[in-house]
């Protein structure tokens, strides 16, 4: 019977890698436009770039500690921790802060026209950009003090806060942000959907948030390592994954003469990932 770290490390590193090729890939394509840059166009760059981190921290991070199994204990904590705080924290907050932006960026746009071509050459997108970086820069600066920080424990192939009261309390602190970012952002879909549906956007700005209830809330409803796994660390990296691939689609300007088969191949990762579940419940025997 296959080992579950080894079946771990296999399967975070089939999904991470393609996660990040795909990233890379969105960041180029999008930045290297011979094209006047809108404000949408730069926040769909800018958000490649914590995808690309999560993915990249669970490609080099957590896929050889899985494969490896090293003790929680042996492993240096500022190591652990900055890759923690990069990526768990920093990065993953970075994403809500950007998407933010963009639904606020289609609202502004669609309900205030005119308005929005006079603002046109203030650099508002510029500004928002780097705010959403040093709030960022914050969030990961917070948990590198002795017993604050977020780390990853192969012992339950998950990533977890430390067992401190000080990172407990930043861990429901992040969950809280993360659900009022997803309030906000939702709030300004909702009024656009009053003038031209997009359920899609709805649904790329509820995945942090339903990721945060999977990693804070469901996973507490089973004790089994797989268990802990499937809802801490495989739909952590396969959210990152799936919203970069969304991204590609947010970009009202790129055009793609095959886009009914990448939308299949995006349909196919998430479909995918239900079935890994499954197969993993019988390879246990749950």
């Amino acid at each position: 019977m296959l080992e579950l770290p080894f079946f771990a490390a296999l399967l975070l590193g089939m999904i991470s890698l393609p996660g990040f090729l795909i990233n890379i890939y969105v960041f180029i394509k999008l930045s290297t436009k011979k094209i006047q840059f809108s404000g949408f166009h730069k926040l769909c760059i800018t958000k490649a770039v914590p995808n690309s981190i999560v993915c990249l921290t669970f490609l080099g991070w957590s896929t050889p500690l899985c494969a490896i199994q090293p003790t929680y204990a042996t492993i240096p904590r500022y190591v652990n921790v900055g890759f923690g705080q990069v990526a768990g924290w920093g990065a993953y907050i970075l994403g809500p802060l950007l998407q933010v932006c963009m639904s606020f960026n289609r609202f502004y746009v669609l309900y205030f026209p005119v308005s929005s071509m006079k603002v046109s050459n203030f650099p508002i997108t510029n500004i928002a950009i780097i705010i959403a970086l040093c709030i960022a820069v914050i969030y990961t600066a917070i948990g590198f003090p002795e017993e604050c920080g977020f780390v990853f424990d192969p012992d339950i192939l998950s990533w977890r806060p430390e067992d401190f009261e000080c990172a407990a309390w930043l861990a429901d602190f992040i969950f809280y942000s993360i659900l009022g970012l997803s309030i906000t952002s939702n709030s300004l879909n909702f009024a656009t959907f009053l003038k031209l549906v997009s359920s899609r956007s709805v649904m790329q700005d509820t995945l942090h948030l339903i990721d945060m209830i999977n990693c804070t809330i469901l996973f507490k409803l089973n004790s089994a390592i797989w268990y802990q796994f499937v809802f801490l660390s495989k739909r952590h990296v396969i959210f990152s994954y799936g919203n970069s691939s969304a991204m590609v689609f947010e970009d009202g300007e790129t055009e793609y003469k095959n886009r009914d088969d990448i939308c299949a191949s995006f349909k196919n990762i998430f479909i995918s990932s239900i079935c890994i579940d499954s197969i993993i419940m019988m390879s246990f025997q749950i």
